[in-house]
């Protein structure tokens, strides 16, 4: 069998998120890929220890590392051992299995575009070793740039010698491409999918919570609370506008941490809005359940990938409005799967909101229309199908 090993570099503390979806999706199809065997390299958490646990029940060998950021000392003691030894990258241990372990192949799924600058003392262990890697890039943002041109010949290096680069988003590939200044060759694109079992349960539960079904709109932000990257405050500005005020709504945080609560809480008070009105929900285990007990998706995102909550949202026939970033213009198709807003300012989503609650009358089409393109392109069993195949015919 061909031995694949696989990092995961989401960072920080717990080291997962939904950027970890795809290749556990893939890896857990291993009954798929009678020709291939995983290693998965984990930082360290509760969280990963108990994936790990299901990864081992599909046959899947996992190890686990203490990431530097999660270790004051360990971070300070390999710094000071690199700069002694006049290194000019920092080098990270739990790499170092690259090159003691037999390997037919290293797959590397990058949270962020920055994170590529990270990857050049896996990629010299790679190339010294003579093992081809993959790149699977989840997260980008849309003003991405390199801070040194010592930095883009790192960056380029780790991407010119990936045997295939993976972008999930044609506008994460644009932004990349434009800070290096070159267009890739070994570029492949793909997409956040959930499996035909989750979109049949998807469908069941829209069937049993129909869209649409009360006179009060219910709108909802599905995701981890990152105004950075998602923007939860416009979604509260937005709602403070006067036309909003005595129109019949509801506006749902669901999957918010606690400082994500208190942080909305402090906003809500800040924008003058009823608290009556907002549900902050934390994470929950069974999301699609939560999601039909409402109408719309609002994703004011400032980056994206392919948001696999709006996949799922979609899968349950819940049309969206959102930004024009990462993989969300693919999704949202003005007009036809929703509201597509031209910009991530706070005045050009407001203004798709306003459009989208006086167009109540097209939300059932448009939500049937998100389902059947869900369907279509994001199901797992016609993605992972060309991933499997490209990935036995590269390793070597």
């Amino acid at each position: 069998m061909k031995q694949v090993i696989l990092y995961s570099t989401l960072n920080p503390f717990p080291h997962w998120a939904g950027s970890e979806n795809l290749w556990y999706d893939l890896v857990l199809n291993i009954e798929n890929i009678k020709d291939l065997h995983f290693q998965v390299c984990l930082a360290d958490s509760p969280v990963t220890r108990q994936k790990a646990k299901l990864l081992g029940m599909s046959g899947v060998s996992t190890s686990f590392y203490i990431h530097h950021n999660d270790s004051i000392i360990r971070r300070n003691l390999f710094r000071i051992k690199d700069k002694i030894l006049g290194k000019k990258q920092r080098s990270y241990p739990w790499f170092d299995l690259i090159g003691k372990e037999k390997a037919d192949l290293v797959f590397f799924n990058v949270a962020a575009l920055a994170d590529l600058a990270e990857l050049t003392y896996a990629v010299d262990l790679c190339m010294k070793n003579n093992i081809p890697y993959w790149l699977l890039l989840q997260h980008g943002y849309e003003d991405f740039f390199l801070s040194s041109a010592e930095e883009i010949e790192r960056v380029k290096k780790v991407v010119h010698n990936a045997k295939r680069f993976i972008f999930i988003s044609y506008r994460n590939r644009a932004s990349l491409e434009r800070a290096i200044g070159e267009n890739l060759q070994n570029a492949f694109h793909s997409v956040n999918a959930i499996s035909a079992e989750k979109l049949r349960k998807a469908k069941e539960q829209d069937d049993l919570y129909p869209l649409g079904a009360g006179t009060r709109a219910r709108f909802f932000n599905l995701g981890r609370f990152s105004p950075r990257d998602k923007a939860q405050h416009k979604l509260l500005e937005v709602f403070s506008g006067k036309q909003w005020e005595y129109r019949d709504w509801q506006l749902s945080f669901i999957g918010v941490s606690g400082f994500g609560r208190e942080s909305l809480e402090t906003m809500i008070k800040y924008y003058k809005l009823d608290p009556n009105r907002i549900c902050i929900i934390p994470h929950i285990e069974n999301v699609l359940e939560e999601i039909v007990r409402h109408d719309m998706l609002l994703m004011p995102s400032l980056s994206e990938g392919t948001p696999f909550a709006m996949v799922e949202s979609m899968a349950c026939g819940r049309p969206a409005v959102g930004t024009p970033v990462g993989g969300i213009p693919e999704i949202i198709l003005d007009g036809q799967t929703g509201w597509l807003s031209s910009s991530t300012d706070v005045a050009a989503f407001a203004e798709k909101v306003d459009q989208c609650w006086k167009e109540k009358d097209m939300w059932q089409e448009y939500g049937r229309n998100a389902r059947e393109l869900v369907n279509k392109e994001y199901n797992q069993d016609n993605t992972f199908a060309t991933l499997i195949q490209l990935l036995e015919s590269d390793a070597k």
